[in-house]
This record gives C-alpha cells, sequence and structure tokens, in this order.
C-alpha cells in the first residue's frame, strides 16, 4: 500500500507539471522570480515556463477569452481577458483583480509604468485605454485610425509606443500629456504584433507577414531589418532582465516559445556621433554613480530604467556633474538615458548594480 501511495503521489506531481503549449500568445519576464510567464489563449491560463527543461508548470486559470496581453505591477499578473482586465497574485496565481472595461471589445496589448498605471489596447474597439488597476477606474485615452496591437511603455518620452495590425503597418506612440498620436515608421510590412526595446535603446517587433523579429534603431530612423526569421505567427514579446534575451511566443503551427539572444554593447553608446557620458564607479558597490557629461546639458533629463523597460526614476539634468543615488536600488543591470530639453535621446548607457 504505501508503494501504492507513493506511485499515486509521483504520478500527480508528474501530470501536475507536464503541460502542453496551446496557442501560445504572449510572455512576460517575471523579474522577481527570474522566471518566464506565458499567456495560453487556446487553454484560457497563465503558465510557468522553464527554458533550460521545456517544461510547463500550472499558474493560473479561468481565462476564457484570452489571456493576451500580460503584465506585472508589482505583486500582479495583469493579463486581458476579452473585455475584461484580470490580475492574479504573483506568488500565488490566485485571482484578485477583476476590471470590466465598458465599450471594450478585444483588449490586446498591455504595458505599465511600473508605478500605477497599466496601458491596454483594444484591437477590435481600436482604442486605447489607461487603467489604474488599485481603484478599478480607466478611462479611454484615445481612439486609433490604424489597429493597435502589443504596446511599451517609453516614460523617458513621455509615451507609450505601439505597433499596428494589417498591411503597411506603422509603429505609433501616444502622448501621455496630451492623448496625441504619431506615427515614429511607416513600413510595408504587415500585421505586427508584439513589441520590446532592449538596453541600447533597440526596438523589437513581431511581424506575421514574414513570419520574423525585426530589429530598429533608437530613433526609428533607419528601415527595420529581420533578426530572426521562420518564427510562426510570433505574437507579444519581452526581454529579461539582463536585456540578452527576448521571448517569441509562436502562435501559429509551431506552438511553443522560442529565444532570440541579444548581442549588446559593452561599455558605452554613442547615438550622435559625440563622446558620450562617463559614468563611474562601474559596476556599483552599494555606492552612489557619478555621471560626468563631456557637453553641457540644459533642462535634460536622464530616466533610470530596468531591465524589462519601466522607469524607476527621472532627473532634471543642467550642466557637466550629474550625482545618482544608487543605495535603494535592487541588484542588476539598468539603462540610463540622457534625454534633451526637447526631448530627443541623446546618449544611452548601460550600468550595473551590485
Amino acid at each position: 500500500m504505501k508503494n501504492l501511495v507513493t506511485l499515486i503521489i509521483i504520478t500527480l506531481c508528474f501530470f501536475s507539471r507536464s503541460q502542453t503549449f496551446s496557442s501560445p500568445e504572449s510572455v512576460e519576464f517575471d523579474q522577481v522570480n527570474q522566471r518566464w510567464l506565458v499567456g495560453q489563449n487556446g487553454s484560457g491560463k497563465i503558465n510557468i515556463f522553464e527554458p533550460s527543461t521545456g517544461t510547463l508548470i500550472p499558474f493560473a486559470a479561468n481565462i476564457p477569452s484570452g489571456p493576451h496581453g500580460i503584465e506585472i505591477l508589482g505583486n500582479t499578473v495583469y493579463c486581458c481577458d476579452g473585455s475584461i482586465i484580470k490580475g492574479f497574485d504573483l506568488s500565488t496565481g490566485i485571482q484578485s483583480v477583476n476590471i470590466a472595461i465598458a465599450g471594450s471589445t478585444f483588449l490586446n496589448g498591455l504595458t505599465t509604468d511600473g508605478a500605477n498605471y497599466l496601458f491596454a489596447t483594444d484591437f477590435s474597439g481600436k482604442k486605447i485605454y489607461r487603467v489604474h488597476p488599485a481603484s478599478g477606474n480607466y478611462n479611454v485615452m484615445q481612439s486609433t485610425v490604424k489597429t493597435p496591437n502589443g504596446i511599451y511603455y517609453d516614460g523617458a518620452n513621455d509615451r507609450c509606443v505601439y505597433v499596428t495590425w494589417g498591411a503597411n503597418a506603422e509603429i505609433q506612440a501616444i502622448s501621455l500629456i496630451d492623448s496625441t498620436i504619431s506615427t515614429l515608421k511607416a513600413t510595408s510590412l504587415g500585421s505586427m504584433d508584439g513589441i520590446t526595446r532592449d538596453i541600447d535603446g533597440n526596438w523589437y517587433f513581431t511581424t506575421w507577414s514574414n513570419n520574423s523579429l525585426n530589429r530598429i534603431d533608437p530613433t526609428f530612423t533607419n528601415s527595420p531589418v529581420v533578426v530572426m526569421s521562420g518564427l510562426s505567427s510570433p505574437a507579444d514579446i519581452d526581454i529579461n532582465l539582463a536585456g540578452d534575451s527576448i521571448g517569441i511566443p509562436n502562435s501559429g503551427t509551431a506552438n511553443n516559445v522560442v529565444f532570440y539572444t541579444i548581442q549588446n554593447s559593452s561599455g558605452l553608446v554613442n547615438l550622435e556621433g559625440k563622446d558620450p557620458f562617463k559614468v563611474y564607479p562601474v559596476p556599483s558597490v552599494g555606492e552612489n554613480i557619478t555621471i560626468l557629461l563631456e557637453e553641457p546639458v540644459h533642462q535634460g533629463r536622464i530616466s533610470l530604467i530596468n531591465g524589462e523597460g519601466k522607469v524607476i526614476s527621472e532627473s532634471e539634468v543642467n550642466g557637466h556633474i550629474f550625482i545618482l543615488e544608487t543605495t535603494h536600488l535592487d541588484k542588476g543591470s539598468y539603462f540610463l538615458s540622457l534625454v534633451s530639453s526637447d526631448k530627443n535621446v541623446i546618449y544611452t548607457n548601460k550600468i550595473i548594480i551590485q
């Protein structure tokens, strides 16, 4: 009897972990627990995914019209479920939030400012919503002409950047100041889905027209280039904390999640051909960081961004020298961005806190 009980326990454990991909639609890197979460549109579940073993572990369920975009804010994993924003405790997977967005039809892309708000695209309704999950309040920021899909919070530039669906898809931005929409890049590509950014400021987005992951420069000046092809209806992507790996859910026949490895630059990145700012000490071990600018800046802003692209802090910069306090920061890699008074990115730099 003892052996039988042991066999039953082992069998139950096996089946509890032996999950399969079912039209994976979105991925999110959980930096707190150093793990990947996968939204499974075919099963209405969010799973924990262990790439090293290929194991899918149950996390959250009962998401019948999704999950589509998934996003972590605080200790909650939020997802789009039809016209509802649902939230699940990051530790237990138990649902803790249910916000019905009246007037919405197909909530799809989801991002956060890392502090208070979620921003959601309505694919069918062609709208962008701002949601305050703590209160349950929300508002329509803007109606769109193009069909909005994946969305990314770009706090350093007071905007959310999003990609669009259909032929001749565009990368667009919605201002967080006045909700105006601008086109950052028009393309001949079709049906863009997910978007993210690396620590060097390059943008990455998936397209269904050529089943590829594409990259474009930080200022959207050049044409996008394919960095990974042969995908299968690639959907909503995310980048890990180290900034060296992008998770890509193949929602088509491939029915899996694959990863693109980024070759990040080492040291400083110069976006305008000038001598970039100097940062020391690097890495920082419990002390503040000094940033020495080679050319003075007037009413610029330096933003500190974590590996998920969330803005941790922003400060005004005037002159040559700026002191960044790091004693309150968690260990890991961060991204510094210096923006001029007219909101043009001047310099970018990666820093490490140990």
